[in-house]
Formats: structure tokens, sequence, C-alpha cells
């Protein structure tokens, strides 16, 4: 099974997601992002950013599958899908082989996901590529209805808390 944890970018999708790995049972910890990092260094994205290749997608999708059929355990995979094609396409792809995948969103209002983005200190340089999706990612998650919503305003401990009650 797969518990993707989705929300915009600086919502508190990674912190959510290792506390997530070691409160969940055998949980291991898969984000999807070094598959980015291990394909750019190959290869460009002409827009700059490596979601917006189709080998990325193909690749999240092959390399999930490959781990929950030869490594069977709960794998959290902590990442931004605002683009709902995309979205669809993986989490479709990964439904279309047969891989359980339940897709939590975090979620805050506008101000105060700015606010935290601005507040990170740890990655700075991602400040302003985050503050510059905000608004595709609150339209994107908007209109939802086939994902679980959770409140990313709680504390981290109280945000995993709610999604391991529902990751089963």
């Amino acid at each position: 099974m797969i518990v993707w944890i989705n929300g915009a970018f600086g919502v508190g999708k990674t912190t959510t997601a290792g506390l997530l790995a070691k409160r969940l049972d055998g949980a291991k910890l898969f984000d999807p992002e070094y598959v980015g990092y291990l394909l750019t260094s190959f290869v460009e994205s002409p827009t700059g950013d490596f979601q917006d290749l189709p080998l990325w997608r193909h690749l999240v999708i092959e390399t999930m599958t490959g781990l929950d059929r030869q490594f069977p355990h709960t794998w959290v995979a902590p990442m931004s899908l605002i683009n709902p094609a995309y979205r669809t396409e993986i989490l479709n792809g990964l439904r279309n082989a047969r891989v359980e995948v339940r897709e939590f969103i975090l979620t805050l209002p506008e101000e105060q996901l700015r606010a935290r983005i601005d507040a990170d200190l740890v990655d700075t340089k991602a400040r302003r590529w985050r503050q510059e999706h905000v608004a595709q990612a609150i339209t994107t998650f908007a209109t939802l209805t086939d994902a679980i919503l959770v409140d990313a305003s709680l504390p981290p401990e109280q945000v995993v808390e709610a999604v391991a009650a529902r990751a089963g």
C-alpha cells in the first residue's frame, strides 16, 4: 500500500511523511523527488520542473509499483502533485497496476501557508518556487473529492495521527 501525502509545496508533507513512516508498523519512506533528481542529472526539463518530464511520471509509477510488489509493506510518499493531469496519471497508473493508494492532502488557508513558507529556514532556496505555486495548489486541491483532506494547521504529531487513523 502507498500512503501518498499530497499538498502545496511547503505545507509540511516531508515532516508528516517522516513521522508517519515511524508511526506505522513496518512503513518505509519513498520520496518521488529523488527520482526527479536522478533523472535530471541525465536530462534537462525544458520548464525546469522534472514533473513536466513524462519519463519522471512513468518512472514514479514503475518504481513505486516495483517497491509495492517486491517489498510489500506500507510506503509513505510525500509529493506535491498540483497539476491535475499529472496527479491523475500517477495515481491512476499505480491503481491500474493494482497498487492500493490512499491519498491525503494537507491543507492550510493561503495566508497561513504563505507565512509557513516564508518562515522555513531549512530550505530557503525553495521559497520563491513554493510561493509561485501556492495559487495553483489551492485551486487544484479545492476541487478534489477523491482524497482525504487533513488540516495541516495542527501540530505535526496531530496531523500524523489524523493520517494514521485513516491510513488503515
